[in-house]
Parts: C-alpha cells; sequence; structure tokens
C-alpha cells in the first residue's frame, strides 16, 4: 500500500514539472515568431534611385540661339570632341548642361557658347523656330559660311593674318575681359596668361596646343610692326625667360590674363616697357 501510493507521488510529481516545461516551450516559441527576429523591410517606403538617363534633363529653363551660318556640333563637352554635325542660323535649342564653354543641346550634343556664335536667353525654344539636330557630318557646302564663328563653323576660318581672323580673335579676346585669374586655368571661369591665349586662339580659327609661355614665343614668328591678333611677349616677369604674354588689339595696348584677371592694359606702363620681349604671330 505504501509502495502504491509513493508511486502515485512520483507520477503526480512528474506531472507537475512536466507541466511548465511544456508551457515554458509553448512561450518561448509564441516569443520568437512574435518579436524575436527583425521585421521585413517596408517596401512602398524605399525611395527608387533615379534612373541615370535623367542626368540630360532641362534644368537650366535656358535656350541658345545660332547667330552664324554654321556652327559645329560636337559629340562631347570638348572643343577636341569629333563634330558630329552642324546648328544653322536662327536654330534655338533647350540647354541641358553647360561645360567647358560648350553647351549641351541633345544626349551627346554639344556646341559652344560663346557669344561670338549664339545667344543666350530665358525660357524655351519658341516652337515655330525650333527644328531638327542635323548628325551628318559637315560638308563642304557650308563654306560660306560666317567667318565670325571661326573654328566652331564646319569650315576652317583664315589665316591668322587676314583682317577677319584678327578681328575675331581680338573680339573673342575682348569677349573675356572681366574673367578671373586662376593659376594653369584655361576656361572663363578662370585664366593664366598661356591658358587665355590658348582658349582665345581655339575659338577664332586656330588649333594650338596649351603649352608656356616658353613654348610660345619659340613657336611664333617674330614680328616688328604688330598688328590687331598679333602676340605681345614678356620676361623676367614671375620667373627668367619668357613668363607672359598678351594678345595685341592696336592702339599700343594688349588684352592678357594677369593677377587680377582678364583686362586691358597700356603698353606704355614702365613695368611693361622694363620686361618687353618682342611681337609674334601664329
Amino acid at each position: 500500500m505504501l509502495k502504491k501510493a509513493n508511486r502515485t507521488v512520483m507520477n503526480m510529481g512528474l506531472a507537475a514539472l512536466l507541466v511548465p516545461a511544456a508551457l515554458t516551450f509553448s512561450t518561448t516559441s509564441a516569443s520568437a515568431n512574435d518579436g524575436g527576429a527583425a521585421p521585413a523591410p517596408v517596401q512602398e517606403k524605399v525611395t527608387p534611385s533615379v534612373p541615370q538617363q535623367q542626368a540630360t534633363t532641362t534644368t537650366t529653363n535656358q535656350k541658345v540661339i545660332v547667330n552664324v551660318s554654321a556652327l559645329n556640333i560636337r559629340q562631347g563637352a570638348s572643343f577636341s570632341s569629333p563634330v558630329v554635325g552642324t546648328a544653322t542660323q536662327g536654330q534655338e535649342f533647350a540647354i541641358l548642361k553647360e561645360a567647358n564653354g560648350l553647351v549641351e543641346i541633345a544626349p551627346n550634343k554639344w556646341i559652344s557658347k560663346s557669344s561670338t556664335y549664339v545667344t543666350i536667353a530665358s525660357g524655351k525654344p519658341s516652337a515655330s523656330q525650333v527644328k531638327g539636330v542635323s548628325t551628318s557630318t559637315p560638308s563642304t557646302s557650308t563654306a560660306s559660311a560666317s567667318t565670325s564663328a571661326a573654328q566652331e563653323t564646319s569650315t576652317p576660318a583664315p589665316a591668322p593674318t587676314t583682317s577677319t581672323a584678327s578681328g575675331s580673335t581680338v573680339n573673342v579676346a575682348r569677349s573675356l575681359v572681366g574673367s578671373p585669374y586662376q593659376w594653369a586655368g584655361n576656361t572663363p571661369s578662370g585664366f593664366d596668361c598661356s591658358g587665355f591665349i590658348a582658349y582665345v586662339f581655339n575659338h577664332s580659327g586656330h588649333s594650338i596646343s596649351r603649352t608656356s609661355v616658353a613654348n610660345y614665343w619659340n613657336m611664333a614668328t617674330k614680328i616688328s610692326s604688330p598688328q590687331p591678333g598679333d602676340l605681345v611677349f614678356f620676361q623676367n616677369t614671375y620667373t627668367s625667360g619668357p613668363s607672359h604674354m598678351g594678345i595685341y588689339i592696336g592702339n599700343g595696348q594688349m588684352i592678357h590674363a594677369g593677377s587680377h584677371g582678364v583686362a586691358v592694359a597700356d603698353l606704355d606702363v614702365s613695368y611693361y616697357q622694363d620686361h618687353f620681349l618682342g611681337y609674334g604671330r601664329f
């Protein structure tokens, strides 16, 4: 009888021990399912990435109007980029982007933004004036294009010794007066003296590389009677030898990129007289 009672007590104790264990397991399982794991991301709140092609969307609310008979359309934002077509006088295009002195008028189609060739205006192109962008290689039929468009027309400009070419050089130089000085700069956002020369001549009928004043002095044909558009060289300024230069514009004046930016200067100033080296022509 005692043995039977003991077995009954033992069975009841074992059952009592098993019940909490079962409850504990059930509670732990529910806790793991309800909060133990990180919640799934809320997908509808994730901001989608901006498609790459939106980079060419018009953001400037500006247009460019072509003022010359034929203007080169280039493949990229560089004046050394291949020519892929021409824009003609009176065409208007929305400006998509700006870089390196050019504006993008369609994907991978850029034209010069120089006031020598175009006018930049606010607003969208007039519907009656918007025309398609030619992508054909420029032909020699555009030989009558205005010489004021210089290198950016589809026809090479005259040699720099002609009055039209020298006039274009001076016009481009004058259009840059007020641009700031920047060491090694060669864009309207900032020039040094040789960078200014490279920019002006590459926008007025020439194709020259950016190099030092000394190298330009060696490249130039030396002359004694300068004409507007010729070069003025100086030596022993911030360093020995040929070290500064400008563009002669007539009446004893030049335009150059000095320490205070692009400006007109009188050549009879004692400093320039003391450092004068000579005149040259490309």
